[in-house]
This record gives structure tokens, sequence and C-alpha cells, in this order.
């Protein structure tokens, strides 16, 4: 017995169409980094690529190589920093320019082998991190174009607060982006910039692409859940013991939980060795039906313990939602808040212990 992720890849589909009407002129580029946040990357790339989308994003070469493996028709965009070797250089693989150094890099390594490399320039528009300064622009675009090693083919940066509609800071960012493209004649290169709330926010600068990861999880990059997004993992986990507390019984390690009167108590086998997070102890709660079930005790690398005093229907328990589905109460964005996180650290923290079963 263990913890379970159902996915459900039909309400991947329908968050991707969902997402498409708000930029209906706009290819969308799903980001599949993270074992597809939690997800199971190769399954998830295998139904984009089964629903016609051509490119997915990553974050590393071993992401690259993860779905190269498994030989599925699709080009990955790599948004990290470019390293090529003989397991990378392939003609559906799209590599990021940050810096003059990674045009010289790859002019010495693609001389030796007479290939080209597939590129988008990422331009540090104000979120510091990657991405080439604006003033050192001009220079990288010319030099990717006079490569005869590099293929350009697209220009983009990414926005540091599109889940903040008021931002000052996303106005100027896109002022600068929009220079950036000013400075562009070339008609075949493509222009993105948004992410998953910047099509929420921002729609009326999707430009040719945007990069959407959270939202085609079914999960709302912004605090008003759109209801529109059907979350695709719902985690559920067994229960393995029924127990009696009495009054004055300490529960688990460290002893964080005394009864404070008699009470039914479920054990249920999940843990932080499942990706559980050790800060629910005593304020987590799971969820059966309509009925929620107070997490009791510290979170162990196997267990958990929740008071099931509440329940009365005429039924046993065989098992507990975590997160995720179709229930109202068990939404992550809602969890993510109680708990002043954000989504990605649960999905992402989901380990190997998981199963995924897929539907």
């Amino acid at each position: 017995m263990n913890s379970k992720a159902k996915i459900n890849l039909n309400h991947l589909v329908e968050n991707i169409n969902y997402l498409k009407s708000k930029v209906s002129n706009s290819e969308i580029f799903p980001v599949v980094k993270s074992n597809a946040y939690g997800h199971g990357v190769i399954e998830v790339v295998k139904k984009l690529s089964d629903n016609l989308i051509r490119t997915v994003c990553v974050a590393t070469n071993n992401e690259i190589i993860q779905i190269l493996n498994e030989d599925i028709k699709i080009d990955i965009f790599h948004l990290g920093k470019i390293v090529l070797n003989n397991n990378v250089m392939r003609k559906n693989i799209i590599f990021t320019i940050n810096s003059l150094k990674d045009i010289n890099y790859i002019n010495e390594k693609c001389s030796k082998k007479k290939y080209q490399v597939r590129c988008h320039i990422k331009v540090d528009t104000g979120m510091k991190r990657l991405g080439c300064e604006i003033s050192e622009f001009r220079d990288i675009y010319e030099l990717a174009l006079e490569s005869k090693y590099i293929i350009l083919e697209g220009v983009y940066s990414h926005l540091s607060s599109a889940d903040d509609i008021k931002s000052s800071h996303n106005k100027k960012q896109i002022k600068l982006f929009h220079q950036i493209i000013n400075q562009i004649k070339n008609k075949n290169v493509k222009f993105h910039l948004l992410n998953s709330a910047g099509i929420f926010n921002y729609c009326k600068f999707s430009f040719d692409i945007v990069r959407t990861g959270l939202s085609i999880y079914g999960i709302s990059p912004n605090k008003k859940i759109d209801k529109n997004l059907k979350p695709v993992m719902k985690l559920t986990a067994p229960v393995v013991l029924f127990k009696d507390i009495k009054k004055g019984d300490k529960i688990g390690y460290g002893c964080s939980y005394t009864a404070n009167k008699n009470l039914k108590m479920a054990v249920i086998q999940c843990g932080y060795g499942d990706g559980i997070p050790l800060n629910f102890s005593n304020k987590g709660q799971v969820y059966y039906k309509n009925f929620i079930f107070p997490i009791i005790g510290r979170v162990s690398m196997d267990l958990i313990c929740v008071d099931i005093s509440t329940f009365n229907m005429n039924e046993e328990i065989k098992s507990v939602e975590i997160w995720g589905g179709d229930n109202k109460f068990s939404r992550l964005e809602k969890i993510a808040e109680k708990f002043k996180t954000i989504p990605y650290i649960y999905l992402t923290g989901l380990t190997n212990r998981v199963e995924r079963i897929y539907v």
C-alpha cells in the first residue's frame, strides 16, 4: 500500500485548449521541467505530442535526454545554460543564448562538427537572472545572425511579477521588450514574454509564443481560482489502521499533539518520504468526500495521523485525498495559500515513492 497520484491527462488537454482560447494567435510551449511539475514527464510529453503540441520547455540537459530516449516526435526548448555535447546536438533541440560568451562557445563547439544550433536569445528586461543585458543585445543579435553555426529562431524575456496586474515593474519590462522588438527586422524571429500568470493578466502581450507551466496542470497562477482550469493531479493515500485515542494520549514523534478528548484516529500511509511537507504537522488536513480531517501529530517519513471523529457515515474510509482532484476543499492553490507558499513546492516535491497512475 502506498500513496498514489492519479494523473488525468484529459484534463491536461482541456487546460491547454482553454489557454489557447485566451491567446489564440500565439503558439503554446508547455513547460515540462522538473518531471513535468511532478506529473511524470514522459507520459505528459507523449500526450502533448499526440495533441499537436510542437515544442516543450525544459531546464537541463538531463531532461532533454530523458525525452530523447523515448523517441517522441517533439521539439525541446532548453530554457537554461547551454551545454553542447553529442547527446543533445539534435535538430529538434532549441537552446538559449544568454550572453556573448554563449555565442563564442557555440561557434567553437560547432565549428569542429560543422553543426548548426537552433537558438533563441534571452534578454534580461528586469528579472536579473538569466538573459543578456539590454545594452548587449544588439551586438549579440548581430553576431548570432552572422554565425554560420546559429539558426536564430526567437528572442524572449520573462516577467518577474506576472501574477501582479498592478506591477509597475511589469510595465517597465514590457516597454523594454518592445524596444528590443523594434530593433529586429527579421520576420523569421519569433517573440515571447509570458508565462502562465502572464496569459491571464497580460494576454495582449502574448506575441508569437507563450510558455506555460503551472496552468496546464490545472493550477491557477493568481489568487483568484479560475474554475476553468482542471487539476490534473489528485494525490491520495491509503488508511492502514484505525485507533481509538483517549484523552491525554500523545501522538507521534516528539509528542507534539496531546488529545484533549477521546477521539477516533486513522493512520495514513504517506509522509515526508512521499513529499508531504513537515509543516503539515498539526496544521494540515486530508479530505474524504465532504469531510475534512485535521492532521494530528508530526508528519513522519512514512505516516501521518488524522482525527476522523467527525465522520458519521456508515462506511469504511479506505483512502483519503491529500490534494488536487475536483474536491473544492483540496485545491492546491488554497493549501499553498494557507501555508504561505506556492503550489510548485508541493508538485515538484513529490518523490518517486508516489505511484503515478495515468487516466
